[in-house]
C-alpha cells in the first residue's frame, strides 16, 4: 500500500487537474487508486501497489505515471547545495566487510555538521500528517519525506554517538545485542545471530541493515553532528530478516521488494539539501562510499508494428516515444517506427520487448484498445502422460489399492535413503532451507515413503494395507552436479508375490503386449532373494522387493510387506491406449502343474526363463503359486510349485505333445538349475 496527497503527487507534473481526475488517470493507467479522502484543502490517496511496480511506492514514480498519460515529463527537485571545504573522510568513514558484499552491494553516507533539531516546518508537518505520519524533529521527518518522496529509505545518525565515527556493514555475532528505536513487540533489546546484516560502529551494532535504526544512535534535540545513510540492500536477505526477526518499518517494506540502487545517490543529496535549509549546518564535502553502484544497463527496443500486433491498435511511434519520456525511460533511439530506451534502475520490471508493449497499452488506456466481437476458447486435451497416469490409477484402486499422498521431503531411510531406480547416489540431496528439520532431504524413492504411512497404519492397527502413489523423486545427474524430478509409481502389498502380481495386473489393464522380464537384485534395502529388477519390452521398468528388517527399522514399520517402484515414462511408453480385438480362443486351455526343490538363492525369475527357453509357443503363461521352506525341505534349500497353460490356437493338444513340453520344462529345472522334482 501507498499513501500520498494530490498536491504532492502534482507538485511535480504541474498539470493543474481536480483529484478526481488525477485518481481517474492513475488508475486508468494502472495504478488503482483505492481510497480518496480530504485532509484539509487537500486530498490523500491510498494506493494499492503490486510487488513489481517498487517505483510506485514513491510520490515521484506516482507523478511519472500522471505525466505520462499527459504526454509531459515531471520536474525533479533541485539537489544541489554548497559543501563545506572539509574532506567527510577526514572525520567520518564506511566500509563493507567482504562476507557481506553480496548483501549490501553499496553503502554510501554524508556528514552534515552543525545542524540545529527542532520542530519542522508547517509545510513539512503537514504533508507527513496528511498520509498518516506523525511528526518527529526535523531531521527523521526529512528522512521519511524523502522515503516517501523517491521510495529510496535512509537513515540519520548522531555522528557524535558513532564509537570511532565509524560506519562497518557486517553480520553480527552469534548472540550480539542491539536496541531498536521501536518495537511492535515492546522488547528493549534483540538478541541477532550471524544471519542477520547490521550497521555497526566500532563496537557494537547500530542498525540491522535495511529494517530499523538503533536506540543508541538516534537522533535528538542534543544532536549536531549527522551521517547520513544511503544504501541499497540485496531484497531476499532482508525480507527474511524482519520476518526472523519480527521487525517491520517503511524502509523494511521497501527494501524488501527492491529500490533502485542508481537512485541512491539522489535521495542522499535531496535529504542533505533539505537538511541544510530547513536545519542549518553544512554539508562535508565528498560522499562517503563503499562499494559499487554499477549494474549493467538493459537496452529495449519496440515498434508500432510489434504494439498493433499485440494491442489490436495503432498507436503513432511519435506518442509512443512521449510515453516512454514521461515514464522516465532514457530514449537512445528514434527511428521512423521503432524506439530504443534504456531502462531506468527504478523500473526493474521491464526487461522484454513485450514489457514495453504492455506500458504502451497501460498509458494509453486499455479501455481504448477494441474488444472483438467473437473469442475463440479452445481446452487443451489431456497429454498422453495425463491420460496414462489416469489409468494406471484406475487400475491401481480396482485392485484394491488405495492412494497416498505422502511428503516430498524425508528423513534418514535407513539404507533406503540413497536407493533409486538409476542407482544408489551418495549425493544427499538435502534442502537448504527445511520446512521440518526433521525432514531436511528430497526423496530418492517412493517406498521409503510408503513405508512410512505403513509404519502410521500399523500404529492405528491395520495392517494388511495395500497403498500406492504417483509422485516424483529427485535424483542427481550422472556427474551429481544438479538434481532432476523422476516421475515414478510405486506400491506396498502385503507380501512379495502380491507386489508381484499387481505389478503384472497393471501392465494388463494397460494392455502392455510385452512379457514382463525380471532378474535378481542384491542390496542393502531389500531381503537377499526377496528382490528383482524387473523390465518390459527391453527397457527397465523397476524394481519389486521386500525390505530389509533395517530398511522396517530404520522407517519404524513392523511389517512384513513387499514394495514395488516403477518408471512412470516407461509405463507409458509401453501403454496400448486403444485396445484391439483378440479373438476368444476356439480351443481348449491344457493346465499343469510342477513342483521342485531348488537351492535358496535360486529366484522365480531363474525358473520361469528356464521353463519358456524349453517350451514351444504352445505355453502361453507360468504362473509361480507357491513357495515354501520348512518341514520336509532341506536348510539352504526351497520348494517353488507353478503352474503352466498350454493351448494351440488351431487344434485341440494331445496328451502326448503336453507330456513332451512337461518334460523338456523338467529337463531344463533339472539339469540347468539343479532341482528335484517333488511329487
Amino acid at each position: 500500500m501507498m499513501k500520498a496527497t494530490h498536491q504532492w503527487i502534482d507538485s511535480y507534473v504541474g498539470s493543474g487537474l481536480d483529484a478526481a481526475e488525477v485518481a481517474r488517470r492513475l488508475t486508468l493507467a494502472g495504478t488503482e487508486v483505492e481510497k480518496a479522502e480530504p485532509v484539509g484543502a487537500d486530498t490523500c490517496f491510498t494506493l494499492e501497489v503490486t510487488s513489481n511496480r517498487v517505483d510506485c511506492l514513491g510520490v515521484l514514480g506516482l507523478a511519472r505515471e500522471l505525466a505520462a498519460t499527459l504526454g509531459r515529463e515531471i520536474k525533479l527537485p533541485d539537489v544541489s547545495y554548497a559543501v563545506s571545504t572539509a574532506p567527510a573522510s577526514g572525520v567520518a568513514s564506511v566500509s563493507i566487510e567482504p562476507g557481506a558484499l553480496a548483501a549490501c552491494p553499496y553503502y554510501t553516507a554524508q556528514v552534515i555538521r552543525g545542524v540545529k533539531v527542532g520542530p519542522s516546518p508547517d509545510w513539512l508537518k503537514q504533508r507527513l500528517e496528511a498520509i498518516g505520519l506523525k511528526p518527529i524533529n526535523n531531521i527523521v521527518d526529512i528522512t521519511n519525506f524523502v522515503l516517501y518522496e523517491t521510495g529510496q529509505p535512509l537513515h540519520a545518525f548522531d555522528l557524535n554517538k558513532l564509537a570511532g565515527r565509524r560506519i562497518v556493514v557486517r553480520y553480527a555475532r552469534d548472540k550480539e545485542q542491539f536496541r531498536p528505536i521501536a518495537d511492535r513487540k515492546g522488547r528493549a533489546t534483540i538478541a541477532l545471530d550471524s544471519r542477520t546484516l547490521i550497521i555497526a560502529d566500532a563496537e557494537r551494532a547500530q542498525a540491522v541493515a535495511g529494517v530499523m535504526g538503533g536506540a543508541d544512535s538516534e537522533v535528538n534535540a542534543a544532536t549536531t553532528d549527522i551521517l547520513l545513510e544511503s544504501a541499497y540492500f540485496e531484497p531476499a536477505g532482508n525480507r527474511q530478516t524482519g520476518r526472523r526477526l519480527e521487525l517491520d518499518s517503511d524502509s523494511h517494506y521497501r527494501f524488501s521488494r527492491g529500490v533502485d540502487i542508481g537512485g541512491v545517490l539522489y535521495a542522499s543529496r535531496r535529504a542533505a539539501r533539505l537538511m541544510v535549509e530547513i536545519a542549518g549546518g553544512q554539508v562535508l564535502d565528498g560522499v562517503l562510499e563503499a562499494g559499487s553502484a554499477e549494474v549493467p544497463p538493459v537496452h529495449l527496443t519496440v515498434t508500432e508494428h510489434e504494439v498493433r500486433r499485440v494491442l489490436g491498435v495503432t498507436v503513432p511511434r511519435a506518442e509512443i516515444e512521449t510515453m516512454f519520456r514521461g515514464l522516465g525511460l532514457g530514449i537512445e533511439g528514434v527511428t521512423l517506427d521503432a524506439v530504443t530506451v534504456q531502462v531506468p534502475g527504478f523500473r526493474r520490471d521491464l526487461r522484454t520487448p513485450r514489457d514495453l508493449v504492455e506500458e504502451v497499452g497501460r498509458i494509453w488506456g486499455l479501455d481504448r484498445v477494441p474488444a472483438p466481437l467473437r473469442m475463440t476458447v479452445a481446452i487443451a486435451k489431456p497429454t498422453r502422460r495425463q491420460r496414462a497416469r489416469v489409468e494406471i490409477r484406475r487400475a491401481l484402486m480396482g485392485q484394491g489399492f488405495s492412494e497416498a499422498l505422502t511428503d516430498t521431503f524425508v528423513g534418514d531411510a535407513g539404507p533406503l535413503a540413497s536407493f533409486g531406480l538409476d542407482g544408489d547416489s551418495a549425493l544427499r540431496l538435502a534442502a537448504r532451507n527445511p520446512v521440518n528439520a526433521a525432514l531436511p532431504a528430497l526423496r530418492r524413492n517412493l517406498m521409503a515413503s510408503l513405508l512410512g504411512a505403513l509404519c502410521v497404519n500399523e500404529r492405528q492397527g491395520n495392517r494388511q494395507v495395500r497403498l500406492f502413489e504417483v509422485a516424483n523423486v529427485f535424483a542427481p545427474s550422472p556427474d551429481g552436479t544438479t538434481t532432476g524430478e523422476r516421475a515414478r509409481v510405486a506400491l506396498l502389498a502385503p507380501d512379495f508375490l502380491q507386489a508381484r502380481g499387481a505389478v503384472e495386473a497393471l501392465l494388463e489393464s494397460l494392455r502392455v503386449k510385452a512379457s514382463l522380464a525380471a532378474r535378481p537384485l542384491a542390496h542393502a534395502a531389500f531381503l537377499p532373494g526377496r528382490a528383482a529388477r524387473l523390465g518390459v519390452g527391453g527397457r527397465e521398468l523397476g524394481v519389486v522387493a521386500e525390505p530389509s528388517a533395517e530398511s522396517l527399522r530404520a522407517a519404524g514399520a513392523d511389517g512384513p510387506c513387499a514394495l514395488a517402484e516403477l518408471d512412470l515414462d516407461a509405463l507409458v511408453e509401453a501403454w496400448v491406449e486403444t485396445p484391439t480385438f483378440e479373438e476368444m480362443p476356439r480351443f481348449p486351455t491344457a493346465e499343469r502343474d510342477l513342483a521342485f526343490v531348488l537351492d535358496a538363492a535360486t529366484s522365480w525369475a531363474d525358473v520361469e526363463a528356464a521353463v519358456r527357453r524349453a517350451c514351444d509357443r504352445t505355453l502361453r503363461e507360468v504362473e509361480l503359486f507357491d513357495e515354501f521352506r520348512g518341514k520336509g525341505i532341506a536348510p539352504g534349500r526351497k520348494s517353488l510349485a507353478f503352474r503352466m497353460r498350454f493351448r494351440h490356437d488351431d487344434r485341440t493338444l494331445t496328451a502326448e505333445e503336453i507330456s513332451a513340453q512337461m518334460n523338456a520344462a523338467i529337463r531344463a529345472v533339472t539339469e540347468q538349475l539343479g532341482g528335484n522334482l517333488r511329487g
